[in-house]
């Protein structure tokens, strides 16, 4: 007799988000027998694809290609793809091989959904209709959703959590709809995501509230591989399904599968609970939001919130890069009358000789000889974000995430900030408003040593001598100490940064003391 509760694995398919499906031939044929050892229900082998893919990779154009990976004996499984609006009337008939496949899509795409799903089940599939964000739709919407599903009656129904902002409540309340709404013939599934850290949970509580008559399929992934922050353990969830239920899942294999070769892809590309995922899923946004500021290598979580709180509802459900730009620059950009601080620091550096801007890069490890030469009393330091071993005079500071380390060895240093620390930071010497310093010639660029070149400019200097100021070496950047790797590691913003130097600075003398690749 069929299970009422059924698990599905979908980490070769959603897991694959890490990895863009290239897991290779060999442990895509192993995970998938591993799953099959395991006894697990329904296992998703990948995408299907709009072109062909390659054999390593888990995305697969038509059937045929699907069965060189699935092993000869599949014991008591069956096998699912998932599509995601791509055109499928080319697909084979259903000949066992794939039993199921799942159809995913924003809302404005409904109706590709329903025509999709019926030139499927005209094929022999058992289809599920996969509606993604199911929280951005309100009570009455899903309704009119599961109208036309009933209308079509396709095999199966998931409630999809995409933004993971689903607590207790929030699934109860939706099950209960599509309980109470949905044809009981129709399968009922359910996909949680870890934004929240509730996916155990949740997936337990689901077990608990559906009907005894009603059959529910649960998603997880092995370790909860995912688009990051990842989805339910499915080790979690079989061991809880056998502990509850006697169920009979086998997990030695599955714990096989996560050693020999998911473990080392979360060691390489992790994923799992994380605070700015949280804060997405607190404000019902698209994870990407999150993911976008936390590149941007200089917010702390609290700038984050304060960001993402922002975030108009109009906008919360597809990323739009753009916008999240607008509001984090309108966030830096605080505005300060910094007339007397620049008076402050000209007169500072009318007292000495020379300027010397030292940037965190690498070589300062082999150059504290050459820097320790320079002549400290005719020399004015300023370091950019850190405080060198041999020592500075002001640090510029535009990263919050740098402050802890600098107060802790700041001493007799002074300490300039821009603009956008001011809500956070109390005890500075200077400051200086951010939006001045990041656009050159209209041209909008964040570095923190271009900012400092900037100011100095502004301030009428006309020879600089730089430090630390390398930019990418063998291909990435690389630092003093490796704590200070927060900058964001992009070719086209170093070709930017030189670019600017050689046109917006080329009234200015720059020497540099260490090997730069802005020379």
């Amino acid at each position: 007799m069929e299970q009422h509760i059924r698990l599905l694995d979908c980490t070769l398919r959603d897991g694959g988000h890490i990895v863009q499906g290239k897991f290779g031939e060999k442990v895509i044929k192993n995970t998938i027998k591993s799953l099959v050892e395991a006894g697990v229900d329904i296992i998703e082998v990948g995408f299907l694809w709009d072109s062909v893919c390659d054999k390593d990779t888990a995305r697969y154009y038509t059937i045929e290609d699907v069965k060189r990976i699935l092993p000869k004996d599949k014991g008591r499984s069956h096998f699912s793809l998932m599509a995601d609006f791509i055109d499928l009337e080319h697909l084979e008939p259903c000949d066992g091989t794939i039993e199921f496949i799942r159809l995913s899509f924003k809302r404005w795409r409904l109706d590709w959904g329903l025509k999709t799903a019926r030139i499927l089940m005209d094929k022999g599939y058992k289809v599920f209709i996969n509606p993604v964000n199911n929280n951005v739709y309100s009570d009455k919407e899903y309704i009119e959703v599961l109208e036309k599903v009933n209308e079509l009656h396709p095999y199966g129904f998931s409630i999809v959590d995409t933004f993971g902002v689903m607590r207790v409540n929030d699934l109860s309340h939706r099950y209960y709809l599509v309980e109470n709404n949905l044809l009981p013939d129709i399968t009922i599934g359910v996909h949680l995501h870890e934004n929240l850290g509730l996916a155990y949970n949740l997936a337990q509580h689901m077990t608990q509230i559906a009907s005894p008559t009603r059959k529910i399929v649960i998603d997880g992934s092995l370790l909860g591989m995912g688009r990051v922050p990842g989805n339910l353990c499915i080790e979690q969830i079989a061991d809880y399904m056998n502990e509850q239920y006697a169920t009979g899942y086998t997990l030695e294999p599955i714990y096989d599968a996560i050693d020999d070769y998911i473990a080392p892809i979360k060691a390489k590309e992790p994923w799992g609970y994380a605070i700015p995922y949280a804060l997405s899923a607190k404000y019902y946004l698209h994870r990407t939001y999150a993911e976008h500021l936390i590149n941007k290598k200089r917010l702390k979580t609290k700038d984050i919130q304060r960001i993402l709180s922002q975030v108009d509802a109009s906008e919360a459900e597809t990323f739009n890069e753009e916008y999240i730009d607008k509001l984090y620059m309108d966030y830096m950009d605080v505005k300060y009358d910094d007339k007397e601080d620049k008076k402050t620091l000209k007169e500072i550096l009318a007292g000495y000789k020379n300027v010397l801007v030292m940037a965190p890069g690498e070589s300062l490890k082999t150059a504290k000889d050459k820097i320790q030469s320079i002549n400290k009393d005719d020399t004015c330091t300023i370091a950019v974000n850190f405080i060198p071993e041999t020592g500075a005079d002001i640090v510029f500071l535009t990263n919050m995430k740098r402050y802890d380390s600098i107060t802790d060895a700041r001493d007799n240093t002074k300490l300039a900030i821009t603009s956008n620390l001011m809500r956070d930071i109390e005890g500075y010497d200077m400051a200086f408003e951010y939006n001045e310093l990041v656009y050159f010639n209209d041209e909008y660029n964040d570095d923190s040593t271009l900012m400092l070149i900037n100011l100095l400019s502004k301030l009428g200097q006309k020879d600089i001598m730089f430090a630390g100021f390398d930019g990418r070496k063998n291909g990435k950047l690389n630092f003093v100490d490796d704590s200070l790797d927060g900058h964001q590691d992009d070719p086209g913003r170093s070709k930017n940064t030189k670019r600017i130097l050689d046109s917006v600075f080329v009234g200015i003398n720059k020497t540099f003391i260490t090997e730069s690749e802005y020379q």
